[in-house]
């Protein structure tokens, strides 16, 4: 647009030079933005009146391209942040593997799984051998802290710290 208005300005002063300017003796301007004082007042305030309309044109196109720019800047950042939250938090994978789920399995299915892990994994169930009940309250501890993860981030939308 800038490009249009600087044509049509240096258009208008090289047809006003030559017409007004010619009879008084002054080289077309061209767009160089050199003011020739013509001797005619209201010839020069029109050239002047001109550039100032130009030049403030030119302002408001920056100004108008820097925010367009910022506008851009800010949507980049967005679909940024937004890719960011779309990937899962690592600590929620885990729990989800923990489980021996793929993540993103509806809670239904999770609460159905920590039931029967529990079960199996229970330390009462393995009672009689030392080893093999401190496995399991190792395991049981496991799966407890996974389906808690799980349970709030299904409820809340976000994990704890």
């Amino acid at each position: 647009m800038d490009e249009i208005f600087d044509r049509f300005g240096r258009l208008i002063k090289s047809w006003a030079t030559q017409g007004i300017g010619a009879a008084h003796g002054i080289a077309a301007d061209h767009g160089s933005g050199k003011v020739h004082k013509s001797g005619d007042a209201d010839f020069d305030s029109a050239m002047s009146e001109l550039d100032d309309f130009l030049a403030v044109g030119k302002k408001e196109d920056s100004a108008a391209r820097a925010a367009r720019e910022a506008r851009e800047r800010a949507r980049a950042e967005a679909a940024a942040k937004a890719e960011a939250a779309a990937a899962p938090d690592p600590r929620l994978v885990a729990a989800y593997q923990t489980m021996g789920l793929a993540f993103g399995r509806p809670f239904d299915e999770v609460k159905a799984k920590y039931k029967k892990l529990l079960m199996q994994h229970h330390p009462d169930r393995h009672a009689g051998d030392p080893a093999s009940m401190k496995r399991a309250t190792e395991t049981s501890a496991r799966i407890n802290s996974a389906f808690q993860l799980i349970e709030t981030w299904n409820s809340t939308g976000k994990l704890p710290n």
